[in-house]
């Protein structure tokens, strides 16, 4: 049997993951939520929550906690002191795909057979459309096809796609538009 005592590590000066707040947690859920209307008023503003959707809330909170806790594993094996929103945005449409906390049972709804997955591409294209506008504030933002929209949600639905893939994925997808990894290392404040 081994010695080994996590507990010393704290003692060492090394990082500890500390919970959020419950005012952080409802700040976080407040912001997804917010999302997820800006969503639904694109793809479906019809739907009546607890009658046609619903929102886990538990499965939710969980969504922030695991992205919360990725930025302290950023930190300490990646050495990243800050988050790129890219990596931020892919981790939690990968806990978005993952616990699926959006439920849509209205079957007539054009999001009824993959909420999340969908609601996920809306946040990744809309961090990178983000980005976009402002380096390129005269152009406009181009959309891919819906042939390419519906490969992402089936790859988003039915692949297993690692946080790690997820994150290659995104900042993929921005390179494609000129504002990936290559534009933000060009462009870093230091």
């Amino acid at each position: 049997m081994s010695d080994f005592n996590r507990n010393r590590f704290v003692g060492m000066g090394y990082k500890q993951y500390t919970e959020l707040t419950d005012d952080e947690y409802q700040q976080m859920y407040n912001k997804i939520i917010q999302k997820w209307e800006q969503f639904l008023d694109q793809n479906d503003s019809a739907l009546q929550i607890n009658s046609e959707y619903f929102v886990h809330t538990r499965n939710l909170f969980e969504v922030i906690r695991r992205c919360d806790k990725r930025i302290l594993y950023f930190y300490i094996f990646h050495g990243l002191e800050e988050e790129c929103e890219y990596k931020e945005i892919a981790v939690q449409c990968f806990w978005i795909n993952t616990l699926k906390p959006f439920m849509v049972v209205k079957e007539s709804s054009p999001i009824y057979n993959c909420p999340n997955e969908m609601f996920s591409l809306f946040l990744i294209l809309s961090a990178i459309r983000g980005v976009y506008n402002e380096v390129f504030p005269d152009e406009e933002f181009r959309y891919p096809s819906p042939e390419r929209i519906q490969d992402i949600l089936y790859d988003f639905k039915y692949c297993s796609i690692s946080r790690e893939a997820m994150i290659s994925f995104v900042e993929t997808l921005a390179d494609t538009y000129g504002v990936g990894i290559s534009y933000i290392l060009k462009n870093v404040k230091r």
